[in-house]
C-alpha cells in the first residue's frame, strides 16, 4: 500500500519593511528655504538643493566610482541624496498618513529624521575595519528647530530640553529598518570602539537617524500640547547648516498572532481563552460545538476574551469574522430604563477594558474598541453600528436601521479595517445569504489612534443607567487576520483526490495557492479560489500526489 504524504506549510510573507508601508516616508515638500550658506558641490559649485532627494527612504547605497554601500562611517554625499539648509532655512514636509503619537513605539519615539553626519574614523583603516570614538563629521553646525503640525496651519514646536538636533546621532545604516528607531539612551561610551559590526548591533536593526517625540509638542506660550498626530513636519536651521536624507514615520512593536480560527470544538478554556468578570455569562456547548452566551446588562463588565498576541493601531489592516444566532432578546425591559442598550463583539485593549472606570454606555470612558454592536428595537428601530473608539474614547460609529436579527438564524459577519484609509467595513450574511448594506465607518482624523489586543465577547454593564438588555445566543466560527501575521490554513481535507483547504485573510485578492514537493522549489497553482462564509476556499486542480507541501504566499 503506498503511503501519500500531503503537508501543510502555511503562508509566506513576500514582503520587505521598506514594502511594507510604503507611505511611512515624506511624500511632498510644501516648502524650502535654503537660507544662508547651504552646502554647495566643491567641484561644480550646485547647491545641493534638490527638494526631491528627501522624499522617500533615507539613501541605502551612494551609487558612481566612488560610492558604495551606506555605513555610519560613509554616509549619503551626492546632490541627489541630500537637502542642505543653511543659517535662517527650512523644509516642510507633509506625509501622505498622519505620524501618529504612539505610545507602542520603540522608545515612544514617532518619527526619525536622517542626516549626512558620519562616525569618524580614529583608527586609519578605511577599507572596511574603521573603528570610531564615537566623533561625528559632517554633523549639523550649529542650531536646529523642528516643528509639527496636524493641518499646515497650526504649528508646534518640539521642546528643545528633549528634541535633540537634526543631522546628528545616529548616522545612517543603509541596510537597516528605516521604521525603527534606534535607543536613544545609546551614546558616547557606548559607541566608542566600536567597528561596524559592532555598530550594527548597537543599532539594533535600525537604520539610524534622530528619533523625535509628538509629546515634546509646545505651544507659543511653552505649555504642552496634546497631539494625536502630525502630518507636517518643519525643519528649520537656527544657525550654522544642517543636510537632511530622508524623513520616516516610526513602525508600532508587534507580535506574531498566537491564534487565528476558533471553531469550539474543543473546551476554548483549554485552548487559550480566559474569562473576566461574570463566569456565568459564558458556557461551552461541547455538543453543539459552540459558545452560548447571555448579554445581561445588569451585570458587570465581563468578557470572554483571549488576547492575539499582536498590538494593533489604527495604521494596521486587519479583519475578522464570526457567527451569530440569538435566542432570545429583550431591551428597555425594566422599569426606569427603557433604552436599548448593545450586543458587542469585537477587539479591545485588555488593560484598558478591565480598569473600574471603563464604562461602555457613557460614551466618553470606554477606549481602544473595534467592535460590532447590535442595539435591538426599543421604538426607534433595532440597529446594527460597527464602532471604532480612540485611546481617549473618541467614537466613529455607523449605524444601519432598521436592521432587526432574526431570532434562531445565523448570521456571519465580517469586519475589515484599512490602515492606509481609516475605514472599517462590516459585511452580514443571513444563513448564509447577503443581508443588508451595513455602513462603513471612517475614523476621524482629528481623533487620537486606537490600540486593540485583544478579541472579545463582551457583555457591558448598564446598571443604574436608563438602559437595559438581557438576550442570549451563540458564537462559532470566528477567525482574525492581520495585514502583519500570515495565515494559516484550516479544514485541510482530501475530497476525491483533491486538496482542499480554507484561510481566512485581509487582502483575498492578494494571495496564491504554491505547491512544492521538496520544499525547495514551488509552483504557482492556478487554484480553483472562492470566497465561503468569508475564508478563501483553496483546491489545487490537479490529484495530490505523493510528499505534497502546500502554502500560500502573497
Amino acid at each position: 500500500m503506498k503511503n501519500w504524504i500531503f503537508i501543510v506549510v502555511g503562508a509566506s510573507l513576500l514582503w520587505t519593511p521598506g514594502t511594507l508601508r510604503a507611505s511611512s516616508f515624506a511624500t511632498e515638500v510644501i516648502d524650502y528655504e535654503p537660507g544662508e550658506g547651504f552646502a554647495k558641490d566643491w567641484a561644480t559649485g550646485a547647491g545641493f538643493t534638490k527638494t526631491g532627494s528627501i522624499l522617500g527612504p533615507p539613501s541605502s547605497v551612494t551609487p558612481g566610482e566612488f560610492g558604495g554601500p551606506v555605513t555610519p562611517f560613509s554616509p549619503p554625499y551626492l546632490l541627489d541624496q541630500i537637502l542642505s539648509i543653511g543659517k535662517g532655512g527650512q523644509v516642510t514636509v507633509k506625509f501622505d498618513r498622519p505620524i501618529r503619537n504612539e505610545s507602542l513605539n520603540p522608545f515612544g519615539l514617532d518619527f526619525i529624521v536622517f542626516g549626512a553626519a558620519g562616525f569618524t574614523i580614529t583608527n586609519g583603516d578605511f577599507t572596511g575595519g574603521g573603528i570610531t570614538d564615537g566623533s561625528l563629521f559632517g554633523q549639523a553646525e550649529g542650531g536646529t528647530r523642528v516643528s509639527v503640525s496636524n493641518d499646515g496651519e497650526t504649528w508646534f514646536v518640539l521642546n528643545s530640553e528633549f528634541a535633540p538636533s537634526i543631522d546628528n546621532y545616529y548616522p545612517t545604516d543603509g541596510s537597516g529598518d528605516a521604521d525603527v528607531p534606534v535607543n536613544p539612551a545609546l551614546g558616547v561610551a557606548e559607541i566608542a570602539e566600536a567597528g561596524l559590526a559592532k555598530l550594527k548591533e548597537l543599532y539594533d536593526g535600525s537604520a539610524g537617524g534622530t528619533g523625535f517625540d509628538l509629546d515634546w509638542s509646545i505651544d507659543a506660550d511653552g505649555e504642552p500640547v496634546s497631539l494625536g498626530q502630525a502630518q507636517f513636519v518643519r525643519l528649520e536651521v537656527l544657525s550654522g547648516r544642517a543636510e537632511i536624507d530622508a524623513l520616516s514615520d516610526v513602525r508600532p512593536k508587534t507580535a506574531p498572532l498566537v491564534w487565528h480560527y476558533e471553531s469550539f470544538a474543543t473546551n476554548p478554556l483549554a485552548n487559550g481563552w480566559m474569562l473576566h468578570g461574570d463566569e456565568s455569562l459564558f458556557e461551552w456547548d461541547a455538543e453543539a460545538g459552540a459558545l452560548d452566551v447571555t448579554w445581561n446588562s445588569e451585570k458587570p463588565n465581563s468578557y470572554f476574551y483571549r488576547p492575539i498576541g499582536q498590538t494593533l493601531t489604527e495604521k494596521d489592516s486587519f479583519a475578522f469574522t464570526f457567527q451569530l444566532t440569538l435566542n432570545e432578546v429583550k431591551a428597555g425591559h425594566l422599569d426606569g430604563q427603557p433604552y436599548t442598550f448593545e450586543v458587542a463583539i469585537g477587539l479591545l485593549n485588555l488593560e484598558t477594558a478591565k480598569e473600574l472606570g471603563f464604562m461602555r454606555g457613557t460614551g466618553t470612558d470606554s477606549p481602544n474598541l473595534v467592535e460590532w454592536d447590535y442595539f435591538p428595537d426599543t421604538g426607534f428601530g433595532a440597529t446594527v453600528s460597527p464602532a471604532l473608539a480612540s485611546s481617549k474614547s473618541e467614537f466613529s460609529a455607523g449605524f444601519t436601521f432598521p436592521a432587526e436579527l432574526t431570532k434562531g438564524k445565523v448570521y456571519t459577519v465580517h469586519m475589515g479595517y484599512d490602515g492606509s484609509t481609516g475605514v472599517l467595513k462590516t459585511e452580514m450574511l443571513e444563513e448564509g445569504k447577503p443581508w443588508k448594506t451595513i455602513a462603513e465607518v471612517k475614523r476621524k482624523n482629528a481623533h487620537a489612534g486606537f490600540l486593540v489586543d485583544t478579541f472579545s465577547i463582551s457583555n457591558f454593564t448598564a446598571k443604574g443607567s436608563e438602559s437595559s438588555l438581557l438576550a442570549t445566543g451563540t458564537i462559532d466560527e470566528l477567525a482574525i487576520a492581520t495585514s502583519r501575521s500570515g495565515p494559516s490554513f484550516v479544514d485541510v481535507h482530501l475530497d476525491e483526490g483533491q486538496w482542499r483547504a480554507r484561510a481566512f485573510v485581509v487582502a483575498p485578492d492578494d494571495w496564491q495557492l504554491q505547491r512544492s514537493g521538496d520544499l525547495r522549489d514551488w509552483k504557482s497553482l492556478d487554484a480553483v479560489q472562492k470566497p465561503s462564509q468569508f475564508f478563501m476556499r483553496f483546491t489545487d486542480p490537479e490529484p495530490v500526489g505523493r510528499n505534497q507541501f502546500y502554502r500560500i504566499t502573497r
